[in-house]
Order: C-alpha cells, then sequence, then structure tokens
C-alpha cells in the first residue's frame, strides 16, 4: 500500500514538528485508510496549528526550506490567512498539505497517537472529525471523500453519533451526513455512481 519513501517522509516531518512542540495531526486520506478502507496515497495531509510572526514558526520555515521546495511567501500569506499551504520533499517526491488552523472545533484536542504503519506511531484525528473534514470535502464536491466516509461509517460501533450529528448540524453539514448515511443504509457499493457522482 505505501513504499518506504513515503513511511520516511511521513518520519521526517513528524521529527521536525515534534522537536519544535507545534500541535499538529494526520488527516485526509492517511486517516481515511486507518479508519476505513485502505487505499493507496502519496500526499500527507496535516492540520497544524500555526502563528506568524512567533519564533518556532520561523524555525520551522528554515528547517523546512533546508528539506523541501516551498514557497515563503506563499507559506507565510496561509498562515496568516488560515488557509493551505503545500511543501515539496523532493528527495522523496512526497506532497505534503499543511490545513492552517482547525476546521473542526477542537479537533487538536481530540486527536489521538495511532500505529498507522507497523512501529510508527503518529498524532491521528479522531474518526469522528476525519468524518466531518471529509463531509466538508463532500459538500465542495469531492466524489472519493464521500466514498471515505461511508467505508469510515461500515462498522463504526464505537462512533460517537452524537456528537457526530450535533457537530455536523452546527457546522452545516447535517445534510451531507444524511445523505452519506442513506447511501450506507440502502446498501450501495462505493463504486456506485450515486455515490461518486
Amino acid at each position: 500500500m505505501y513504499d518506504e519513501h513515503f513511511r520516511t517522509g511521513i518520519e521526517q516531518i513528524c521529527a521536525i514538528l515534534d522537536d519544535l512542540g507545534i500541535p499538529y495531526h494526520f488527516t485526509g486520506g492517511l486517516a481515511a485508510s486507518f479508519y476505513g478502507e485502505p487505499r493507496f496515497t502519496q500526499d500527507v495531509d496535516l492540520v497544524i496549528q500555526l502563528v506568524a510572526d512567533r519564533p518556532e514558526t520561523e524555525t520551522l520555515l528554515g528547517r523546512l526550506s533546508s528539506r523541501y521546495y516551498i514557497d515563503r511567501q506563499v507559506i507565510v500569506e496561509a498562515i496568516r490567512q488560515k488557509g493551505l499551504f503545500q511543501i515539496l520533499d523532493q528527495e522523496r517526491v512526497v506532497k505534503i498539505d499543511f490545513h492552517v488552523g482547525e476546521k473542526i472545533p477542537g479537533e487538536l484536542r481530540r486527536s489521538s497517537r495511532q500505529e498507522i504503519f507497523p512501529g510508527l506511531v503518529v498524532p491521528l484525528v479522531a474518526k469522528e472529525d476525519a468524518i466531518l473534514s471529509k463531509l466538508i470535502w463532500i459538500q465542495q464536491g469531492s466524489g472519493k471523500s464521500r466514498r471515505d466516509v461511508i467505508q469510515m461509517l461500515k462498522g463504526a460501533e464505537d462512533l460517537d453519533w452524537q456528537y457526530l450529528r450535533s457537530l455536523a448540524a452546527k457546522l452545516g453539514l447535517a445534510s451531507e451526513l444524511s445523505d452519506v448515511e442513506e447511501a450506507l443504509s440502502a446498501g450501495l457499493k462505493p463504486e456506485d455512481p450515486r455515490i461518486t457522482g
């Protein structure tokens, strides 16, 4: 499913962020694969807490520039706007997306350390928050995210449905959650065009 370059790329970025004490967790395809059905991805998505003009942010940019292809101006603006910036590990050809700030209120507090590969334990978004994050992408038209949510909802006996439905309503995602619940109840397969389309 993943090669050693991908794993090493994750270990490398974890080492930098952990050393600087910057709050972060993994989300996106890694979380969808961990909580749902494993699927191929070579992209890394992180939610990260950063503030422009702080010493740790400046140190982070310095460390990133020595190992990755970065656009410093774009990154600083993304941090100020609490947006998205990307870096590229040119040696391993791994793209890392940094989502600055929490899109799901309190998500960084609810993350937990999980073993995503044998012997590799990282901070991972909570399952409910991973689903909510994917619902945001569904709202923006992502068919892949719809498939991911259905897979994460399958066999989700440990899911906190009360929290999930409550926060989905607060975030304006109740309709998207209801739609994927209906698709799951109807027994639609992930490749069904009614899911992907």
